[in-house]
């Protein structure tokens, strides 16, 4: 009590400096409620107040009486799980507070009363680490007031009364300059403009501090004398419209909006100080905004990567979700083919108005692009224009409005083969998140697309065994028409048996051995054999050990070159033949299998005007995942495809 007693504050009316502190620490600390609270003997008297209609309440009734006893800062989370504070009428009753935390208002004669933020509901988090920095350091601010209130008061008693009034202005303006230009978050003085209506249309900046300078990018001396018009030209027409709101209406208002021209997200109040004049108290918050936006993405594209139909149907809506996540102009989806060193480039996203990307592009055409996304890296560039990989290549990048780049390779086993590619038509520095979040979304497609594929590739096995049962089922019809049409005797129905055995034995070396384990030339020759074309064929190659995943690309893969060519090409012709070989070269870390399908002697082909399923098995290559390159020839049609001998080699 006499430390309160010696700042003669007890009973005053209001102030502005005092209403502001607790308004800053309702707005840092997210709570609708926060006290300047001072102990007199029976009661606890509130100087500032924001959501809380008493001006005191009795000592029964304060939990600041606990911070000025304990003269420390308290953070209770739930005041009805602590026993200082569950049986408090403001707990149990009106207005049900739940979450308090206090800092003490330390003087030079003791602790008077605490600076407090209240909310009616419970935070089983407390506050921040940083919240609870800041509301000591307003405490602290507080403190310094009443210092100053003091000394005002002080001055008024000994200065001459015509001097008393300019030297308290100067105490109180020179302490209240230094409350806010020291302050973390940004302020704001400005005046409204009115037009010649009275309506608001703009208005002024009169003061900033340091801090707003930071958060904004601009110096705070350009500030000081303009309108927001005039400052950024480009400014959203609401951060004049609701701040003109404030002045209006008295009331003040907490936002949380972006200012598209500076790409930066801000959280605030304003608040009206009289006349046409407000101030604002801010924070940047980009950051926290731009990863709650990646987060819902992501949220997103789980959902479409579940409930997609097609891989295609897949890529062109997690596209879009991509692209509107990092703010891009263009997200798609590449598919590379190492044979031609090409990659085959979707439709995607993209905002209107971009130039059209989808088609087979050169890698070589755009610089030095493909040597990373072969190893598996990255390729990160903020501005086309200065990035030596690519600049010789710029013209290129500006035709399709991309001048900020970012490819995510997509890896299967070990080997790319797949890009995503993101787009901004200005330079943009990409952010750690951003990064981040382009490999989640990269990994996470590439997991989804992989069991779409094994998907598909079940279906291509059902298929082929139904095919294949079909055709067992009418060979056993035949040998049975054939064996006991004539000889229905014991030793005719044995012949049969032994006919049936010998089906079952060449089913049972397709399925159960070959499929699982097999060499190359095992493949190849039993699916020549079942098509009845082996003796027409020139087959060499060195021993390859081939895995399950492998020998049933390649055996579906030869199955069409082997049926086009019955009935379109070479083998159609009793002059045609076909040589068919392979090999395996490079180093032994990174070695790769060859696959050669050449025809001769048959009619002309050409390229088929519709691709159907036989073109996919072509394009799936030896082990599902591309590297494959058909050519129609004069003399006949040719074909590459190579893979990886670790993939051939996999189970």
């Amino acid at each position: 009590m006499s430390a309160v007693n010696q700042y003669q504050i007890l009973d005053t009316d209001p102030e502005q400096h005092f209403d502001d502190i607790a308004a800053l620490a309702a707005e840092l600390c997210g709570t609708p409620t926060a006290l300047v609270s001072l102990l007199d003997t029976d009661r606890q008297w509130f100087k500032a107040r924001v959501g809380f209609d008493p001006q005191e309440t009795g000592l029964d009734r304060s939990v600041c009486r606990h911070v000025v006893a304990d003269a420390r800062t308290i953070v209770i989370p739930d005041l009805t799980k602590d026993e200082r504070t569950r049986n408090n009428p403001l707990v149990t009753g009106e207005p049900g507070i739940r979450f308090y935390a206090g800092a003490p208002l330390a003087t030079r004669f003791g602790v008077v009363g605490a600076l407090c933020v209240i909310d009616t509901q419970p935070r089983p988090s407390g506050l921040l680490p940083h919240q609870v920095a800041s509301l000591e350091r307003l405490a602290r601010q507080t403190v310094a007031l009443l210092e100053a209130r003091r000394e005002s008061a002080d001055l008024i008693e000994t200065a001459v009364a015509r001097d008393t009034a300019e030297a308290t202005r100067k105490l109180t303006e020179r302490r209240w300059r230094d409350l806010y230009r020291n302050m973390d978050q940004g302020f704001i003085y400005a005046r409204a403009l009115r037009d010649d209506s009275g309506r608001i249309t703009d208005w002024r900046y009169e003061e900033v501090n340091d801090a707003w300078g930071k958060l904004v990018g601009i110096d705070p001396d350009m500030a000081r004398g303009r309108t927001i018009r005039e400052l950024i030209p480009a400014v959203e027409d609401e951060w004049v419209m609701e701040f003109a709101s404030v002045v209006e209406t008295g009331e003040p208002v907490h936002f949380t909006r972006q200012v598209g021209a500076l790409s930066r997200w801000y959280d605030g109040m304003a608040q009206a100080v009289g006349g046409d004049d407000f101030t604002v108290m801010f924070n940047e918050v980009t950051g926290r905004i731009e990863e709650e936006r990646r987060r819902d993405a992501l949220l997103a594209l789980g959902d479409v990567l579940r409930d997609a139909g097609s891989i295609a149907e897949m890529t062109a809506k997690a596209s879009r979700i991509i692209g509107e996540a990092v703010g891009a102009t263009r997200a798609t989806f590449g598919e590379m083919d190492h044979t031609r060193e090409r990659v085959l480039v979707a439709a995607g996203w993209a905002i209107d108005g971009l130039p059209p990307i989808e088609g087979d592009h050169r890698f070589d055409d755009y610089g030095r692009v493909r040597e990373y996304l072969i190893k598996g890296d990255l390729f990160v560039v903020s501005d086309v224009r200065e990035d030596d990989r690519l600049a010789e290549h710029a013209a290129r990048w500006e035709a399709l409005h991309a001048l900020a780049v970012v490819n995510v390779p997509v890896r299967d086993n070990g080997r790319t083969t797949g890009v995503l590619i993101v787009h901004k038509d200005q330079p943009h520095l990409w952010t750690h998140g951003e990064i981040t979040f382009l490999r989640n979304a990269a990994d996470r497609l590439e997991i989804a697309a992989a069991r779409r594929r094994d998907v598909e590739r079940q279906d291509i096995v059902n298929g082929e065994i139904a095919h294949r049962l079909k055709n067992s089922l009418a060979m056993v019809q035949a040998v049975a028409s054939q064996t006991l049409r004539d000889d229905a005797s014991p030793e005719g129905l044995e012949a049969f048996t032994r006919r049936l055995q010998a089906l079952g034995a060449a089913h049972d070396a397709l399925t159960a051995g070959r499929w699982k384990a097999a060499t190359m030339s095992d493949v190849l020759a039993g699916v020549l054999d079942n098509a009845g074309v082996r003796d027409r064929c020139t087959v060499s190659g060195p021993m390859v050990e081939m895995g399950a995943r492998a020998a049933l690309s390649t055996s579906l893969l030869i199955h069409e070159l082997a049926t086009n060519a019955i009935k379109y090409g070479a083998l159609s012709n009793p002059d045609g033949s076909v040589i068919i070989s392979w090999e395996v070269r490079g180093d032994a870390d990174d070695c790769e299998v060859a696959l050669d399908w050449r025809e001769s002697g048959g009619p002309p082909v050409h390229s088929p005007t519709r691709k159907g399923f036989g073109s996919r098995i072509l394009r799936m290559g030896m082990v599902g995942t591309g590297g494959s390159n058909v050519r129609y020839e004069e003399a006949g049609l040719s074909a590459s495809f190579t893979a990886r001998l670790q993939e051939v080699r996999q189970a």
